[in-house]
């Protein structure tokens, strides 16, 4: 974690400036009280946006289409990294206060939330590639839904063991008078996690996305149909959307590791990475945020603001529409076991 603890554990090593018998603060506790209060609303949108994205895919959609799929598996992970914000910002505002178990435990559900969302998009960014530029006949819709649940299941299992290093390194450590941060007790090089961090988590899904909806763009302005043009604004929201959120943190990661980073020295340089990095927790609020305002969903959540008649009705029946969906998801299950085994 010294990429997201770099700020914690430079509070407390850092707070302060000796000048003969006078103390002086070299940070204001500005950063954290507006750290904390964009953690909390980073928080709530995430877990509402998210939350209504997977209420809408499950009550409104068909989860055996791939895209679908690849929609709530994301918003999963979304929220996989949503829950750890209150953990960051009790310790960005105090200290860390639940031990090394909880260290290690919001440390993997960090990473795994980071992980898992940026293999999924490059994931969905793939499929739309096929479809749309590729156009295999052989990539039929059951094949493509086949491809979409391995992708699933191979984020998580490759998201998982990303973050193996960086949970069991994690550590409840004492930096100050009784303050501590949960932080790496790795003794590797912090430059090595900062490149392996800034290829993984950035160039290497960027130049896909980048790749693929170029080619899809192109492809698309081939044609006429006022649809493929809506389509081809959300692709651009999307790109957009993943670079500004992430491009900002990880340029001042760089710098940060190309200079021997001191948040007293380098004042201007540390407020950037608290902005970058606030900017780039909130990339986990931009996808619910692109799907609700096309017009396809915007109508429901009006309905569930305003809670209409027909949406009273559909609720009171929630309890028999979930029991439905949940013996389709066994025969799913069900017949995905009895293929594999023949």
């Amino acid at each position: 974690m010294e990429v997201l603890n770099s700020t914690s554990s430079y509070d407390d090593n850092y707070s302060y400036v000796y000048d003969e018998s006078l103390i002086t603060m070299c940070e204001g506790d500005d950063f954290k009280k507006t750290t904390g209060v964009f953690y909390a609303t980073i928080f709530f949108l995430s877990i509402l946006g998210n939350g209504f994205l997977m209420f809408a895919l499950t009550c409104y959609e068909d989860l055996k289409r791939a895209t679908n799929l690849f929609m709530f598996c994301l918003a999963l992970f979304d929220l996989l990294f949503t829950l750890t914000l209150p953990f960051w910002c009790i310790e960005f505002l105090h200290h860390w206060i639940f031990g090394d178990i909880a260290c290690k435990f919001m440390t993997a559900a960090y990473f795994v939330g980071i992980y898992g969302s940026l293999i999924l998009l490059t994931a969905m960014t793939l499929d739309r590639f096929v479809v749309v530029v590729v156009r295999s006949y052989w990539l039929t819709r059951s094949r493509r839904l086949k491809c979409a649940k391995v992708a699933c299941v191979g984020a998580w299992i490759i998201s998982v063991i990303a973050c193996l290093r960086d949970s069991i390194a994690a550590k409840a450590q004492k930096v100050h008078i009784e303050t501590y941060a949960c932080e790496s007790s790795s003794q590797y090089d912090d430059n090595v996690g900062y490149y392996a961090q800034l290829i993984l988590l950035f160039l290497v899904p960027f130049a896909v996305i980048v790749f693929c909806y170029i080619k899809i763009i192109l492809t698309l302005m081939s044609t006429s149909t006022r649809q493929k043009y809506r389509t081809v604004i959300l692709v651009l929201c999307i790109v957009i959307a993943f670079f500004i959120c992430w491009g900002p943190y990880h340029i001042i990661i760089v710098l940060m590791s190309i200079h021997k980073f001191d948040p007293c020295e380098h004042k201007q340089l540390h407020a950037a990475f608290i902005v970058c990095r606030i900017l780039a927790f909130s990339h986990c609020c931009m996808n619910p945020a692109l799907y609700i305002v096309r017009g396809k969903y915007r109508n429901l959540l009006s309905s569930i603001l305003f809670c209409s008649p027909e949406l009273r009705q559909r609720i009171r029946a929630t309890p028999g529409f979930i029991r439905t969906r949940l013996k389709e998801l066994g025969k799913i299950v069900k017949g995905n076991t009895q293929t594999s085994q023949s």
